[in-house]
């Protein structure tokens, strides 16, 4: 009768603690607003619970009374340290805006106290091995290694993972005060709906900046992008002493993105205007979006890219309007483009696509609005609108540009060649109307895809992954088109 009572309170502790694992998991998922991150949080007190039932079957020794309870002991000791470690990792990540370095940065901090703290417990619990009673040493012996053992967990295995994963705390969510006339008014978080808009910003870097203060100066190299959440910021030139305000942008404009993919040099200072609120947005935080939540990385990305469109539209135009026009041979003008191209790509379209794989790029091209085009055609039956974006699939296009409005004639003043998958982003000079300034004709036999807006959005929910790294792809691209934009201007 004694055995069966004590096999029955051993299998009752063993349930327990399973019982107590599953809810921890669930508060854990519940504060940091991931099933992953709460896996991230509950794996070092399930492998030390691992560990100490392990070590009981090595040495022989069967589960008691008091033994039973231990793993439970550890379980709320071990989760303790593991909150205590995210979350000071989390408030020096936001400062830092460096995943890495606010993990090399916490562990010192918190190392202390957590090892002090565990090291009292255990010794306070190791002092039962001078009991008498075999159960009591062994309750004792086993608590304070088990301590120990999910000691040394959380100090080797949470600061190399959470640099690998975003973390987003259920308190950060509930005081952001987002609404849809709000996201409505941000560049970033078009077609979000208000949580996912909260989750993207969650998993961005918040910076305030005071009236006059300067957020960086021209010719410093930059791998940040910006959204102005609340104020307006002045972007200026200096030569000489003397100051050139260009452009003052308010409440949701999105400033940086070159430098977001690119390390690229700031063309001009940007200081705060008033009191401004921003969202930085680097690489450390799109990684994990895309890994946790690639459903709102794809529609982040689609609006980078839209961003990025606007740009370079503005730029080919402000090319196409200079009175000074280099009436160069077309030949010699597609010659100077190719090696501008090879000095500025920092991926060529093709290897991308490549790195897709057949499966993804079947399912892209069945998204698709697909062209042929017969060498010396015209692009001007593709119906393009914002938000669309067209490759080439096979083939090759040539964008001219119209040298003098006065001839009836096309005689090129500047010439884009497209080819093998890549993007005609200067096809919005086009927009297939007759005065456009700018026409597009295949100077091969051409197979065109067309991917408009609505069908790149319901990629996103369909099939999220594919729609985020496709995005993405989109977004360096057009991040190499708009350098190389620049460049031509400059050189004009």
């Amino acid at each position: 009768l004694s055995s069966e009572s004590a096999n029955n309170i051993a299998q009752g502790q063993i349930n327990s603690v399973f019982l107590a694992l599953i809810i921890v998991f669930v508060i854990l998922s519940l504060l940091f607003l991931s099933w992953k991150m709460g896996v991230i949080a509950l794996f070092p007190n399930v492998i030390t619970i691992l560990v100490f039932f392990g070590s009981l079957g090595w040495l022989e020794i069967p589960i008691g009374v008091t033994i039973s309870v231990i793993a439970a002991i550890a379980l709320g000791i071990g989760v303790d340290d593991t909150i205590h470690f995210l979350s000071h990792y989390n408030e020096n990540a936001n400062k830092l805006r460096n995943k890495r370095e606010a993990s090399l940065i916490t562990l010192p901090i918190v190392a202390r106290p957590m090892m002090f703290s565990t090291i009292a417990l255990s010794a306070g619990f190791i002092l039962f091995v001078q009991s008498e009673m075999e159960s009591q040493i062994l309750f004792g012996a086993f608590t304070a290694l088990t301590l120990m053992v999910c000691l040394a967990i959380d100090m080797t295995f949470l600061p190399s993972v959470v640099m690998e994963t975003g973390l987003i705390t259920v308190w950060d969510y509930v005081g952001l005060k987002f609404d849809e006339s709000f996201i409505k008014g941000i560049d970033l978080f078009q077609n979000m709906t208000v949580r996912e808009a909260k989750i993207a910003s969650l998993t961005a870097y918040p910076e305030d900046l005071k009236q006059g203060e300067l957020l960086f100066s021209q010719g410093d190299i930059g791998d940040e992008m910006y959204v102005i959440l609340d104020g307006s910021i002045s972007i200026f030139l200096e030569k000489n002493g003397k100051r050139t305000d260009l452009v003052r942008l308010e409440k949701g404009n999105t400033f940086g993105e070159m430098g977001l993919f690119r390390k690229a040099e700031r063309s001009a200072s940007a200081e705060a205007a008033e009191k401004t609120r921003l969202l930085v947005v680097n690489r450390d935080c799109l990684d994990p979006l895309k890994k946790r939540n690639p459903k709102i990385a794809a529609k982040l990305f689609l609006n980078l890219a839209n961003r990025l469109q606007s740009s370079l539209k503005d730029t080919h135009q402000r090319l196409l309007t200079q009175k000074d026009f280099n009436l160069k041979s077309l030949e010699e003008n597609l010659n100077n483009d190719e090696k501008l191209r090879e000095h500025e790509l920092l991926k060529k379209p093709e290897v991308l696509w490549e790195n897709l794989g057949k499966k993804w790029v079947d399912k892209l091209q069945s998204i698709s609005q697909t062209y042929k085009v017969a060498k010396g055609r015209r692009l001007s039956k593709i119906k393009y609108d914002t938000g669309d974006f067209l490759f080439i699939a096979s083939g090759k296009v040539e964008i001219e540009s119209i040298a003098s409005p006065k001839s009836d004639t096309f005689s090129v003043g500047y010439c884009w060649s497209r080819k093998g998958f890549d993007l005609i982003g200067e096809y919005t000079l086009c927009e297939g109307k007759e005065n456009a300034t700018a026409r597009a004709v295949a100077s091969q036999d051409s197979m065109l895809l067309l991917f408009t807006e609505t069908k790149l959005l319901a990629l996103a929910k369909q099939e999220s992954r594919l729609a985020s790294q496709f995005l993405e792809d989109l977004v360096c691209l057009l991040s190499d088109q708009l350098a190389i934009a620049d460049q031509r201007l400059q050189n004009n």
